[in-house]
């Protein structure tokens, strides 16, 4: 199975032998009105000036087509956007066999909607979803990067079911969380979906042959370096090659002529090849990285990524207490599994209970960044940091044990739990007492009984 997929193949330099045929034309065009209405409405003049840009050679066709689009209105260069992401999927279409597939199941992207609760214009990550066509039923597969300052994806579904990215928004750099030196730039391509005949039911935990489609630029010239297919989600998993955990991941705006480059050929082998390194660049002596983790720094117009959790200001913690004192056994119950969850699902960002006496304190182990306070003599949680930061720390958890990989190690009501937990934390939450009540199960109030 094959089909052609935009691809790079861009000169750095426009001839200059394309200049001045492009301004011919150019010339042609914007004197048309000099010579009055009637000249514009003779078509054998309009049909002239047509022929000359069709003989024009490709690079000057898109030098033409430049410099005709940036004296267009706003709304009309959608137009010519939207026309050549058609003209894309018309290609796709005709290079694909006239036998469409018929496929039991299709690739669904869904927005992370929490962004707006973040003061976030776009959303900070897409999750990945199979729906059945009959009946009609969705089931949640894995989660594409996630970048902090937030990115639109554009894409489209083509004749084989593939979910095919467009540029320009599908390229992002990836930066090493423990070595910000190490870089890479990756071009999004397509994700894959499994056979035509593959299907499922409501509680079926197989894997399904899912397979991300990238390719892999050079950070100073973002020319191709090589292409590469990885099982998804696997790859996004804590130690695949694109390790959510290990990776700092921000868009990166290509030079126009990038972005605007054409169609290159999918790479359709399903298995998960180590790169070329002959094609990457040397390793630093003092990076004892993988091949593919040793490419350089990329330009200075790269945006620089942030990690949000190194930023977070200092907070007064909030304070709510147990409608039954009772409970509190519950609690420590539960944080201990959440600290067991992280040692299995994500041992890199593990968490850990620290216990002061009476205090037990919920903290990242690694960035050593409390999480959350329960005071056994009081019956009281203390939140150390605003709501929207701690649900998302909980929706991390709760996607690494949803993604596990080898899910042998939850019991089936655990997985229940880390699901109810991932779909909570993904949805917006501004009432501290409900989410409380969604991470321990129990009740909370504003008050101790007490003081009551």
């Amino acid at each position: 199975m094959s089909c052609e997929v935009p691809a790079p193949g861009v000169d750095e330099r426009l001839a200059q032998t394309t200049i001045g045929p492009v301004e011919a034309v150019s010339e042609h065009f914007r004197d048309a009105p000099s010579e009055a209405d009637a000249a514009l409405e003779d078509s054998e003049c309009r049909a002239d000036l047509l022929d000359q840009a069709i003989q024009l050679q490709p690079k000057a066709k898109v030098a033409l087509i430049r410099k005709l689009i940036s004296q267009l209105e706003t709304e009309s260069i959608q137009t010519v956007l939207e026309f050549g992401l058609r003209e894309i999927g018309d290609r796709h279409r005709r290079s694909t066999p006239s036998a469409t597939v018929s496929h039991n199941t299709r690739l669904l992207l869904k927005k992370d909607y929490s962004y707006h609760a973040r003061g976030l214009s776009e959303p900070t990550q897409y999750y990945v979803y199979l729906r059945r066509r009959k009946p009609k039923l969705d089931r949640y597969i894995g989660t594409l990067f996630y970048i902090p300052q937030g990115c639109v994806l554009s894409y489209f579904l083509d004749a084989e079911g593939r979910i095919i990215f467009n540029p320009p928004h599908n390229v992002f750099q990836l930066r090493d969380s423990t070595n910000s030196a190490v870089v890479q730039i990756v071009r999004l391509i397509c994700l894959e979906p499994p056979p035509p005949d593959y299907t499922f039911t409501k509680q079926q935990n197989d894997t399904p042959a899912i397979h991300l489609h990238l390719e892999y630029l050079d950070p100073k010239t973002y020319q191709p370096i090589a292409k590469q297919t990885y099982p998804f989600p696997v790859c996004m998993y804590e130690g695949g090659r694109l390790d959510r955990y290990r990776w700092e991941v921000s868009t990166v705006a290509l030079p126009p002529e990038q972005s605007l480059s054409r169609p290159h050929l999918v790479q359709t082998s399903v298995a998960e090849p180590l790169l070329d390194t002959a094609a990457l660049p040397p390793v630093s002596s003092t990076d004892c990285s993988p091949p593919d983790r040793g490419l350089p720094t990329p330009p200075n117009q790269v945006a620089q990524p942030t990690r949000r959790i190194l930023e977070l200001p200092a907070t007064t913690g909030l304070t709510f207490y147990l409608s039954d004192r009772t409970s509190s056994d519950a609690i420590l119950k539960r944080m201990r599994l959440w600290v067991a969850w992280s040692e299995k699902a994500m041992p890199r960002s593990r968490w850990e209970i620290v216990q002061d006496g009476a205090i037990y304190t919920l903290l990242n182990a690694r960035f050593k960044r409390r999480i959350l306070k329960f005071s056994s003599d009081r019956a009281s949680v203390t939140l150390e940091h605003p709501l929207p930061v701690l649900m998302k720390w909980f929706h991390d958890l709760s996607l690494a044990v949803s993604q596990a990989p080898n899910q042998k190690p939850y019991s089936a009501a655990q997985l229940k739990l880390a699901h109810n937990l991932f779909v909570d934390t993904s949805l917006t939450q501004e009432d501290p007492l409900v989410a409380l009540k969604q991470l321990f199960g129990v009740d909370f109030s504003k008050t101790s009984n007490d003081r009551a």
